[in-house]
């Protein structure tokens, strides 16, 4: 570059070094020190190359790009923080419902160490399905429910328990939220909400609440018990005694069929009956939510091979 070389240039003019012997020999000899005038001209165009280099270097940005760049930032952020908010959210319902499926799964088994399994204590019945032929299991008695399992091997918070021996209701509201709804977006009827809301129940000290066997399950839970969304398949899901395994503890409804088909995840109107009964299967076998974000052909796609 010009400019870079007449600077060397004009740095070395009072130097005594190679560049000067060399001007001084074009010179024809002399001191140069007593003839500045000979370098006039470049000391010219070196000040107007400083004066070029100078004018035209940019030390920052200017207002307008800061604004534009801010603005850019700021519709990107628009764009995908809902979708990081959501996800995250998903990540906790996940790790909330992989926790309390464990607490039951724990009780079940030591409750088994001095009375076997469910038929011998719970007050369930195994029955011949007369549609298909196949066993089902109907739902637990409550009270032993919570005497044989929850009280002695679970971490209550708060019991809502019946002041008599009626166990079908307790007279007061629990710890379940006042409006539910199903996956699909549809609410719970009034009359299912309201008997939702009187039922035996506890909640734990890590926030679930438990509603003991009642409409589609041994074991009803929100995980976060009135925090909202209040959605099956979200933050509430089902929990039953498995009449196969009759050692595990199901992720679904206690009818088979009812957790091993897809159609009871899909968060589309096209199987809106009891939408998100099923989905808890779902994250046993996968450890996440995708069922909500991936086409309902896939979900099914995915969804054979049973419970287990």
């Amino acid at each position: 570059m010009v400019c870079y070389n007449l600077f060397i240039t004009d740095h070395l003019f009072y130097k005594k070094g190679v560049v000067y012997d060399w001007i001084k020999n074009i010179r024809g000899g002399g001191n140069l020190e007593l003839t500045p005038q000979g370098f006039w001209l470049v000391e010219k165009n070196i000040k107007k190359c400083h004066s070029s280099d100078i004018k035209h270097y940019k030390h920052g940005f200017t207002l307008a790009e800061v604004l534009i760049t801010l603005g850019i930032i700021g519709v990107v952020v628009a764009m995908t923080l809902p979708t990081l908010i959501a996800r995250h959210q998903e990540k906790v319902w996940t790790t909330s419902y992989l926790r309390i499926y464990s607490i039951l799964e724990n009780a079940y088994r030591r409750v088994q160490e001095e009375y076997g399994t469910f038929e011998n204590w719970s007050g369930a019945t195994i029955t011949i399905n007369s549609g298909d032929g196949k066993p089902d299991s109907s739902l637990s008695d409550r009270k032993k429910l919570y005497e044989y399992m929850i009280k002695p091997y679970i971490e209550v918070n708060k019991a809502y328990l019946p002041k008599n021996d009626d166990w079908s209701w307790i007279g007061s509201s629990n710890c379940w939220p006042e409006t539910s709804y199903y996956l699909n977006k549809t609410p719970f009827g009034i009359n299912t909400d309201r008997n939702y809301i009187n039922k035996p129940a506890v909640s734990l000290k890590s926030g679930e609440c438990i509603v003991f066997a009642y409409s589609f399950g041994d074991f009803m839970v929100d995980i976060n018990s009135k925090k909202g969304p209040n959605t099956l398949g979200k933050d509430q899901f089902i929990f039953s005694f498995d009449y196969k395994q009759k050692e595990r503890i199901k992720p679904g409804h206690y009818e088979n069929w009812w957790t091993d088909s897809a159609n009871y995840c899909d968060k589309s109107d096209a199987h809106g009956w009891i939408a998100g009964v099923s989905c808890g299967f779902w994250i046993v076998r996968y450890q996440n939510m995708d069922y909500l974000h991936l086409p309902f052909e896939e979900v099914k796609q995915r969804w054979h091979g049973g419970v287990w």
